[in-house]
């Protein structure tokens, strides 16, 4: 009898380590609220961009030389939110996503703030695959490549104190 009750003494005492360490509220915990879902729009035209988004604010030309061919094109900047988000389309094909913060751009004092640095992709809204692979961690820049089946590369900059200024999504990095 006496070994059940230690047993038992021992059982509850487990469970409620388990309970109480199940409600700590660490960061990982707290739910992170998105910046955008970035997933949706990889490699869509921009009729579909403008459907998501609505009318851009500007949209831009501008010339391009491709690091990889050293050939000169033609794109295609959509303008959102006073260029917090910059889509990238070239041949009509979002590409690259920039999503700046007020602070770097100096159109308000907003921030994107980060506990962790797992906490970064969901503020995108992308679930990693298990290929991702980190390319750059310095005390100014993160980068991952490959991401995810939609996107190719996460590039943070400008980070400091955790918080950083512009995040870079690519989709299709052939004209990176």
């Amino acid at each position: 009898m006496r070994k059940v009750n230690v047993i038992l003494t021992l059982v509850i005492l487990v469970l409620l380590s388990a309970c109480s360490t199940g409600n700590t509220n660490t960061s990982s915990d707290k739910p992170i609220e998105p910046i955008i879902d970035a997933t949706q729009f990889s490699k869509i035209n921009s009729t579909q961009l403008v459907g998501i988004m609505g009318e851009p604010e500007k949209i831009e030309d501008f010339e391009w030389t491709v690091p990889k061919t050293n050939q000169s094109i033609v794109g295609k900047l959509y303008i959102y939110e006073k260029n917090k988000f910059e889509f990238i389309l070239f041949d009509d094909v979002v590409t690259r996503l920039n999503v700046y913060s007020g602070q770097y751009w100096g159109y308000d004092e907003s921030t994107f703030n980060f506990e962790e640095k797992d906490d970064i992709f969901p503020l995108f809204g992308i679930e990693y695959n298990n290929q991702i692979k980190k390319v750059a961690d310095t005390n100014f820049a993160l980068r991952y490549s490959p991401v995810s089946d939609k996107i190719d590369d996460v590039w943070i900059q400008e980070i400091e104190d955790k918080t950083f200024g512009i995040a870079k999504i690519t989709y299709d990095p052939s004209y990176f």
